[in-house]
């Protein structure tokens, strides 16, 4: 018997947002998109917020509300951030059997600097979020229906012994993997990527991990399409996302809504279309409960705030715009 509908692998953070008017992104430095500050200065904030974050919690947070019986592996310390993140959990209808505490370690914290338009810097330290034990994990009770992957600093034997324990017990696994697995690089994850059934990342990770231009999308789609068993996503930002799967091509589009915050948009958009995968095994309806996932959390600061607590009726599924997309030459 499945103790869990999914299981969520990484991190647990305590998040700090601080909102200014002072915080105004200019389009003149080097990267396109810059926001700095005066060295000396004293910066006035008009708006703090302390939330929990952490692509693990984020994820387990989205199943969890949504009715099925969630746990997350991660790593916390003992101090006041951790009690916070284990309350959130509750809060969320989230196990925490598998929350690994560490007590003379310092819990995951993250700065989040917030412009008018909602895009961010973040500043992070990474405490214990890394420190994932697989010698501290019972396998004997993680028995699931999915494990839904996130970043897990570049730990691929603990990547590898998930999937092998999948294997093992028949489950499905979704994975959207982090910056440092990204750079391992296509060969080495190559392999590990033909055992997952749902693989999920953004445009510029997708360009980072296959050397293809970010600006061909189709050619990214060329190299990694038929390495994960079923379900090929790379997010695009306002312009949606693309997916491929056994039932063809499809884009995505968003819904048009003022944003306040786009930190957790892709760690709702990926588990809330693993999500729309356990309830119906279509892509296109996926897709749609994803989005409509992530336009809840663009909306509030936070990267739980706005997580759906039911899933979206027949009008909603049918407001995001969706159509079927070709990639092939």
């Amino acid at each position: 018997m499945r103790t869990y509908d999914v299981i969520t692998v990484g991190s647990a953070t305590r998040d700090v947002f601080m909102r200014s008017r002072a915080f105004d992104a200019h389009k003149d430095g080097p990267a396109g998109l810059e926001c700095c500050f005066p060295l000396g200065a004293k910066i006035e904030i008009e708006e703090i917020a302390l939330e929990t974050g952490g692509g693990g919690t984020n994820a387990a947070a989205t199943f969890g509300r949504l009715g099925h019986r969630t746990a997350t592996v991660t790593a916390i310390g003992d101090d006041a951030s951790a009690r916070d993140i284990m309350s959130a959990l509750k809060e969320n209808g989230v196990s925490d059997a598998f929350v690994q505490r560490y007590p003379k370690k310092m819990t995951a914290y993250s700065v989040i600097i917030l412009t008018g338009s909602g895009e961010r810097i973040v500043l992070v330290h990474r405490g214990v979020s890394d420190d994932i034990s697989m010698r501290r994990l019972p396998w004997s009770r993680a028995k699931t229906r999915w494990f839904y992957l996130t970043s897990l600093g570049g730990d691929l034997k603990l990547v590898r012994r998930l999937l092998d324990h999948a294997a093992g017990i028949g489950a499905r696994v979704a994975w959207n993997p982090g910056s440092k697995e990204i750079r391992k690089g296509l060969k080495r994850l190559g392999p590990l990527i033909r055992q997952v059934d749902v693989f999920n990342l953004n445009r510029e990770e997708a360009a980072d991990l296959t050397g293809v231009d970010a600006t061909d999308i189709k050619k990214i789609f060329r190299v990694l399409n038929g390495l994960p068993r079923r379900y090929l996503v790379v997010t695009d930002g306002r312009k949606g996302a693309y997916a491929s799967g056994p039932e063809g091509a499809w884009r995505s589009g968003i819904v048009d809504v003022p944003r306040v915050n786009v930190t957790g948009a892709g760690d709702a958009f990926g588990s809330g279309m693993v999500a729309g995968l356990l309830r119906r095994d279509e892509l296109p309806y996926a897709l749609a409960v994803g989005t409509w996932n992530a336009t809840g959390v663009v909306q509030e600061t936070g990267a739980k705030r706005g997580l759906l607590r039911t899933y979206p009726g027949p009008a909603k599924i049918k407001r995001i715009p969706l159509k079927p997309w070709r990639y092939e030459r």
